[in-house]
């Protein structure tokens, strides 16, 4: 797992989240969306918080150079981030795990999501108009929400109040979302998957493999799968964010 020493070129407040820049020429190359980046949220001298905090990217620019992150201070060691100053120099491992994969096919792309894997769903929304898709991003607001600003302007922004109302807007319209969607890429945590399913059953009673994929936000300490502490349940057996996901096919929640 490659090692890097970023800096922190840019710090943006936002409402209830800090956006971070950071200079990291390798990472940018090699980060795909839906990939994490383990942090270590703590000064050189200091052991607390111990473990690394995984992070979902929000972006890369490979000829800048830069990977930027979309930080909700929701514990110790996310504030801690969210403080440092212009300059400062991190302590990450990454890119971690399986991204999202967009099918050739794939004209119009669907993201949905909430909580802490949704910047994950900003990375793949910038990548998805780079390559010609029409992009529909709704995003549930059980955290701070990312401002449309930080979208591609070509991507339509839709949010919604709460978690349990992300399911109803998915079948909204005429055709409904998801039968316009030639692809559905979410991000939620794990206790929302069976909502999840459900959705997408009434509108689509079989969907093939790929259609559908769901980033999984949840612990990842190590990002090796030694400690087995990020194994999820799965059709095929346990399974590990670390390794497996944190990006899975959905048809493996079935």
């Amino acid at each position: 797992m490659p090692y890097h020493e970023p800096i922190v070129v840019e710090r943006r407040e936002l409402d209830g989240a800090v956006w971070l820049t950071l200079l990291a020429p390798e990472l940018a190359r090699a980060v795909q969306p839906g990939q994490l980046a383990l942090i270590r949220c703590a000064p050189p001298t200091s052991a607390d918080p111990l473990l690394r905090r995984p992070l979902f990217c929000a972006g890369a620019a490979a000829q800048a150079g830069t990977v930027t992150l979309f930080v909700v201070p929701a514990e110790p060691g996310l504030s801690w981030l969210t403080l440092q100053p212009l300059g400062a120099r991190l302590d990450v491992y990454g890119p971690v795990g399986a991204p999202f994969m967009l099918a050739d096919r794939t004209r119009n792309l669907l993201l949905a999501g909430s909580g802490a894997a949704l910047p994950a769903l900003l990375f793949l929304a910038q990548r998805a108009v780079a390559q010609q898709c029409a992009v529909v991003l709704v995003a549930a607001a059980v955290t701070p929400l990312p401002p449309p600003y930080l979208l591609p302007p070509e991507v339509e922004y839709q949010s919604v109040a709460a978690e349990d109302a992300l399911y109803p807007t998915l079948r909204a319209g005429s055709p409904a979302l998801l039968a316009w969607a030639d692809q559905l890429c979410t991000a939620v945590p794990e206790g929302a998957l069976s909502g999840l399913i459900d959705v997408v059953r009434s509108v689509r009673l079989r969907w093939e493999r790929g259609f559908a994929q769901v980033a999984l936000d949840g612990p990842a300490p190590c990002g090796t799968g030694i400690c087995l502490a990020c194994s999820v349940e799965t059709r095929s057996g346990l399974r590990l964010r670390c390794k497996d996901g944190p990006v899975f096919d959905l048809r493996e929640f079935r």
